[in-house]
């Protein structure tokens, strides 16, 4: 049955109408805010990377959480964070991450290898462990603590509870020679053959008179090219005071023992004014402190700067500075050839080793031209986190917000409301 003309067209402007209002309503929709439905959907480390790819996937969510048992890789983490530059909220929580640290530097020693220090919650317990497997574990005491590792493969590796933390080694260290300045005495003999059986390359000039001494290689040289560290044994060093302290200022390592700051030219170089000198605290190097044995002038009022390194009954026996470019360590000791030679044990090799760490703290820091060894992780993987993402949320407040978007029947509807129109313009004989 043919519909009446006026109906038939009163039908086509309903339809057009239809049309123009569902054209209408799907451009207020697909410009709305995305705040309809709501989906709770979490997720852990161990998940996270599958959850990414889900997440990175239509629907866009436009919150996402991760609830963290240890900082998720820098991998993951940048990818949250194209997440959060493409409009997404990314929010966390791990209040059982520790905050865990390392840092690895080569020593400044003719044996190589390097120092790791790493840092974790007090009381915690620790395993050190490079390339090839474990070097070593440790109980974590409160601040920073150092270890040396002479041999070592690859990136070290800090294990505490389920969080790792790396750094990668760095370039060799280059030592260059060590002068040794002062009077001929057991001293300045033994302090010299001490970093010798160490390996360190030594040059020294020991004066026996007024105008007699006693060189040995080329203790003039005293530049960053050919020189790590200068000793300045005692005072008779102070008559080289301009050249210790040009080398100082260009980087070099200066060490002052003994009586050495009361020479006039090298107190500006001291961190302190060393004091009368105190007598031994024990007859005997045979207790686990053997230094208790040595006599010292202790450094008073020392340099707000200077940082104390040891002390015996409230005195500064040692300190170090970085001075300019250069640094300086004040040693009070001035016979510690009496625990090399009375000391049991081992003190020759426990007197060579502290004299080579003494050295080493002070020394100029040549990189070798081996090529620098990429990082294997991050170093402190929960300062990374806060960095990368911010302080962490409570997971009650993340929830996933879904955008119903536009629907297939949205479009199939508008289509028929217009071809409902067409064809029946089109039956009618009308254009």
């Amino acid at each position: 049955m043919r519909l009446p003309p006026d109906l038939r067209r009163r039908l086509e402007l309903a339809a057009r109408a239809g049309a123009i209002v569902m054209l209408a309503w799907m451009i207020v929709r697909s410009a709305a805010p995305r705040d309809t439905a709501t989906v709770q959907e979490r997720t852990d480390s161990h998940a996270l990377s599958a959850a990414l790819a889900a997440w990175t996937l239509a629907p866009e969510p436009s919150a996402v959480h991760v609830t963290a048992a240890f900082a998720p890789a820098a991998r993951d983490r940048e990818w949250l964070r194209a997440l959060a530059r493409a409009g997404v909220r990314v929010s966390w929580s791990g209040d059982s991450i520790p905050a865990t640290a390392i840092e690895v530097a080569a020593r400044n020693d003719p044996g190589g290898g390097t120092r790791a220090y790493v840092a974790a919650p007090a009381g915690a317990r620790a395993a050190l462990a490079d390339a090839v497997g474990l070097l070593d574990t440790l109980g974590v005491v409160p601040g920073a603590s150092a270890l040396a590792v002479p041999v070592s493969s690859g990136a070290l590796d800090l294990l505490v509870r389920n969080q790792h933390a790396r750094a990668g080694a760095p370039d060799s260290m280059l030592p260059r020679q060590v002068v040794v300045l002062g009077r001929v005495g057991w001293e300045g003999k033994y302090v010299s053959a001490a970093l010798e059986e160490r390996g360190w390359k030594v040059s020294s000039r020991l004066r026996v008179a007024p105008s007699v001494f006693v060189t040995q290689g080329t203790p003039f040289a005293l530049d960053t090219a050919h020189t790590s560290v200068v000793i300045a044994l005692d005072s008779s060093a102070g008559s080289y005071a301009s050249a210790i302290a040009s080398f100082e200022r260009n980087g070099g390592g200066v060490v002052l023992a003994g009586d050495a700051p009361l020479a006039a030219g090298l107190r500006a170089l001291a961190l302190g004014r060393a004091g009368a000198r105190v007598a031994a605290a024990s007859l005997s190097f045979a207790s686990s402190t053997p230094r208790r044995a040595l006599g010292f002038f202790p450094i008073v009022a020392l340099d707000s700067e200077a940082v104390s390194l040891e002390s015996r009954d409230g005195r500064v026996i040692a300190a170090a500075r970085r001075a300019g470019a250069g640094r300086v360590v004040q040693l009070g000791y001035d016979e510690t050839w009496r625990w090399r030679l009375a000391g049991s044990g081992d003190a020759p090799g426990a007197h060579r080793e502290y004299w080579s760490s003494v050295v080493s703290a002070a020394a100029y820091r040549a990189a070798g031209p081996i090529a620098a060894v990429m990082q294997a992780g991050d170093a402190a993987p929960l300062a990374s986190l806060y960095a990368d993402l911010g302080a962490p949320t409570p997971p009650a407040a993340a929830a996933l917000h879904v955008t119903p978007g536009l629907r297939w029947w949205m479009f199939a509807a508008l289509a028929l409301l217009l071809l409902a129109e067409w064809a029946s313009r089109r039956l009618r004989g009308a254009r």
